[in-house]
């Protein structure tokens, strides 16, 4: 027989839990998830809103130090963790953000001038994005380390089965030549990018898109499926984190087929979710989300220099 040793860092081990506790936990994710999306969307990007997160951030990190002395809910103590770690990188790094906001929005989406050359360009929003990426990744990794996690606990690893990988470039590749044809500008319309103008801006779109996929891969879904996992199926956990991160796309304005869109997102964290399941690391969903992402950032980079 197999060992099941192998499989460790894909599936964790089940903590025995009743059904009432489950439910209790899924009500708990949904209403921190969903609550930081709240937040955000009501309070504007300003020193209010940062206070504001990180007041909610301090709440979970307090609930995760009294969930992990309390003998019967020490087990639990890494999911209050998790989001604490979610709202510090949120503060950081998402461009719903106050910090992101402040310097997006007064330093890249102004006109292109002497004293600010990256003003509304191509440049420009490839630099936001890199900024942006590293604000967040960043704060995730420090405190995994520090709370004594491991890395691979977040899918930072190795991929540990080909196939998904296989999957996550092919999907890429898909969705790029989908997007060159110009076919997608019904349901993202981006001023009219011609293909030539596509190729021009593919090399920022890549960028741009991989930045992206892995930010939000590791955002939504590597804190917390391995977490969900010691007490969710492995389809609950995946379907739990999706609905998480389609509702944080109901505010968006790059398509006017709304209800359409959230259905797709959910779908693609689903998918992306079991990607990342099967092989252990973030890189395949990564790759699959990046392309998926293109037709998007097709619409910013339609009106930029």
């Amino acid at each position: 027989m197999k060992s099941n040793a192998s499989n460790d860092n894909l599936q964790p081990l089940k903590e025995s839990t009743s059904l009432a506790s489950r439910f209790a936990l899924v009500a708990f994710c949904l209403a921190a998830g969903l609550g930081y999306r709240v937040l955000v969307g009501l309070l504007p990007a300003s020193i209010l809103q940062a206070g504001v997160l990180l007041g909610f951030a301090a709440l979970f990190l307090l609930l995760a130090l009294l969930a992990k002395r309390a003998s019967n809910l020490s087990k639990y103590w890494e999911i209050p963790f998790a989001f604490f770690v979610f709202t510090i990188a949120g503060v950081a790094g998402d461009q719903s953000g106050f910090l992101q906001q402040t310097f997006v929005r007064q330093i890249l989406h102004e006109a292109p001038s002497t004293n600010n050359p990256l003003g509304s360009t191509v440049t420009g929003t490839v630099l936001a994005q890199l900024v942006s990426t590293a604000c967040l990744v960043i704060p995730i990794i420090l405190l995994t380390k520090a709370s004594g996690g491991d890395l691979r606990s977040i899918f930072i690893d190795k991929t540990r089965k080909w196939w998904p990988l296989v999957i996550g470039v092919i999907g890429f590749v898909v969705f790029y030549l989908f997007a060159s044809s110009g076919r997608v500008q019904r349901f993202f319309p981006n001023n009219g990018i011609t293909h030539s103008r596509f190729l021009e801006l593919a090399p920022a779109i890549i960028v741009l898109v991989l930045c992206n996929g892995l930010r939000e891969e590791l955002w939504f879904r590597g804190l917390f499926l391995k977490k969900y996992g010691k007490f969710l199926s492995p389809f609950s956990a995946n379907i739990l984190s999706a609905f998480i991160f389609a509702s944080f796309h109901v505010q968006i304005r790059y398509t006017p087929a709304l209800l359409p869109f959230l259905i797709i997102a959910l779908i693609l964290g689903v998918l992306c979710g079991y990607l990342m399941q099967k092989s252990g690391s973030l890189l395949p969903s990564a790759i699959f989300h990046a392309g998926s992402d293109i037709p998007i950032f097709l619409v910013y980079l339609s009106y930029v220099s």
